[in-house]
């Protein structure tokens, strides 16, 4: 079915066969905001290609007159609790429209509540989209369309002039990589424990959770498991820092995906030791900078963490949240005491 938004464009479902030219528009975008090009085809497919994933449902493309693809939007609601339903959409720098966006909004809109029933019985459901904060107009237009701004995010990086700190582990642990044939599943409920005081946290089960992270890992060509530390005390995973080698944007940049210290190991340095094993690891390879993203506001300080080890602010982002259904909120929005 065919989605008309006048006479000059359409928007119609996306396919497999459209991801090379969806791939060139998401970098066309990413060059106009930040000066670099940040997608490349085989990781979209890993997205594209996911458990869950009904491409017919839940992604769309926007054409012009002569069909090439201006735009694109997606609706991410692969687990549960299914309440919150990750929406991502753009149009072409050279091709904006404000009426076309809001049309690509309203879609999102409809495909979302579409699927508010997955949730349970009175939880709140919300579309979360994310954007650059620079870009103004899609900014201007998510609120225009009823978007409020919730959250703020930093992409942070730090220039390794010279060799990073040691790390100092803190006693009665060890800092080594994941045995993934055989901790692949406690590393996750690791990572979900960990991470479960974070703005924004859901919880979800562990069988939806582990099918997910088998795709995306047998079908990412770049995936090192050398790079996915596990600090470990005893037999218990007490941290985890997962990293990447390698940018799209740049070949000489690695990242830190993910870094999370469980409760009864915190405030003992374990992050800080964490973080320059990650660092440690990318100078050796010969990589010369790193980035990270990580929660303006971030209810565990991390981000003074990332400062003390170095690291400084270079790109700052907007999440926008649109309410579906009101109810008990399941996000975690502050910190336990427990």
């Amino acid at each position: 079915m065919f989605y008309t938004t006048n006479t000059k464009t359409k928007i119609r479902p996306f396919t497999l066969d459209d991801g090379q030219a969806v791939v060139d528009l998401f970098n066309a975008y990413s060059q106009h905001i930040y000066g670099w090009k940040d997608s490349e085809l085989d990781e979209m497919i890993n997205d594209w290609t996911a458990p869950g994933v009904d491409l017919e449902e839940i992604a769309r493309v926007v054409e012009d007159s002569q069909g090439n693809i201006i735009g694109y939007i997606d609706v991410y609601d692969l687990t549960e609790p299914h309440v919150t339903k990750y929406v991502w959409g753009v149009l072409h720098p050279n091709h904006w429209d404000e009426s076309l966006y809001n049309a690509m909004l309203t879609w999102a809109e409809d495909c979302a509540r579409n699927r508010v029933s997955l949730a349970p019985e009175n939880a709140r459901v919300v579309i979360n989209h994310g954007t650059p904060s620079q870009d103004k107009q899609r900014n201007a237009a998510l609120c225009q369309y009823g978007y409020q701004l919730v959250r703020n995010y930093y992409r942070m990086m730090i220039e390794f002039d010279h060799p990073p700190q040691q790390p100092v582990i803190p006693e009665g642990l060890r800092i080594v990589s994941i045995d993934l044939e055989k901790e692949l599943k406690d590393a996750l409920i690791a990572l979900e424990d960990g991470f479960s005081d974070h703005w924004g946290f859901v919880e979800r089960p562990i069988v939806d959770v582990l099918p997910q992270w088998e795709h995306y890992i047998q079908n990412n060509k770049d995936f090192d498991p050398t790079l996915w530390f596990l600090a470990k005390d005893g037999d218990q995973i007490a941290g985890i820092c997962r990293n990447s080698g390698k940018m799209t944007e740049d070949p000489d940049m690695a990242w830190v995906s993910q870094l999370c210290v469980r409760k009864p190991w915190r405030k003992k340095g374990l992050g800080m030791a964490l973080l320059l094993t990650a660092f440690n690891e990318f100078y050796q390879r010969g990589k010369k900078r790193a980035g990270l993203g990580v929660d303006a506001d971030s209810l565990t300080n991390a981000t003074r963490l990332y400062e003390k080890a170095g690291m400084h602010v270079t790109q700052k982002y907007d999440t926008y949240e649109l309410e579906l259904r009101p109810g008990k909120d399941l996000m975690t929005k502050e910190i336990s005491s427990s």
